[in-house]
């Protein structure tokens, strides 16, 4: 999943384990608020299509 565009998809109740989402862009993506803390400790690194970073399109703090 590394370098995938999720903009604005739904993915409440998607289950990322054990995936690699360097780069991916979660811009506007719907995710269970627990899924997004859980991504968020491993989010790093730019989509090199948008342009936007993984821990941004997240919202991670």
């Amino acid at each position: 999943m590394s370098d995938a565009v999720f903009k604005e998809a739904l993915l409440l109740r998607a289950i990322f384990n054990d995936v690699n989402i360097n780069g991916a862009d979660f811009t506007d993506a719907i995710l269970d608020r627990a899924q997004i803390k859980e991504l968020c400790t491993k989010a790093s690194g730019v989509n090199s299509k948008t342009g936007v970073q993984t821990r941004d399109s997240l919202g991670c703090q």
